[in-house]
């Protein structure tokens, strides 16, 4: 293959297998002759000489080595479509839930993304410390990015809900009964989990 590259950005069909067939370690693939080699989408052109420079080994004094970026001649997407947001946003969160807040930096870093807007980060921040009347200030925050105004009435009654929860199993009935009576009744909204809630 001629001037295949290891990012699978090479020409016709045989991109695709490229990993398959190239008998160079770590994605690395040189043309006829060793003259051309691409690793990690850089290309080397070199007269024999060793591609140690490329993983931090000095090379000789006397080689013509030359290194060039692929990335340079390749044009980047000025925008993702909202699909490949949600991808990279789930794939975020994945990486959090697994501990690996680096490579989640890294992605979110590279595709523009963020893996939460900083008011759904405050919000859901309040929400776990308890904090109801700041959780609550930061859901109005939130309706000026929220698409539906359904999704927004969703979210308040579960606040409201979880706020009614934890008045009860910290036994604080009275508190609790006002959230129902005050809060949640007046929501319209869901009034068959009201009834269960209050039984």
């Amino acid at each position: 293959m001629n001037n295949m590259q290891a990012n699978g950005a090479g020409q016709g069909q045989e991109s695709d297998l490229s990993c398959l067939n190239n008998s160079a370690p770590n994605g690395e693939s040189s043309s006829a002759g060793g003259a051309r080699t691409t690793v990690n989408g850089l290309s080397t052109t070199n007269n024999g000489n060793s591609v140690g420079h490329l993983i931090g080994i000095p090379a000789p004094a006397a080689s013509n080595t030359t290194v060039s970026s692929d990335a340079s001649s390749v044009k980047k997407k000025t925008r993702l479509s909202q699909p490949e947001e949600d991808v990279i946003r789930l794939i975020g969160q994945h990486l959090h839930d697994l501990g690996l807040n680096q490579t989640v930096d890294l992605l979110m870093q590279e595709s523009g993304c963020r893996l939460e807007h900083p008011s759904a980060t405050k919000f859901r921040n309040h929400v776990v410390e308890g904090a109801w009347d700041k959780a609550d200030s930061d859901l109005n925050e939130l309706k000026a990015l929220m698409h539906s105004p359904s999704a927004i009435v969703r979210m308040k009654f579960l606040l409201l809900q979880q706020k009614y929860l934890e008045y009860l199993e910290d036994a604080k009935v009275l508190e609790a009964l006002q959230v129902l009576r005050a809060e949640l009744t007046p929501l319209q909204y869901n009034t068959e989990r009201i009834h269960i809630l209050s039984g």
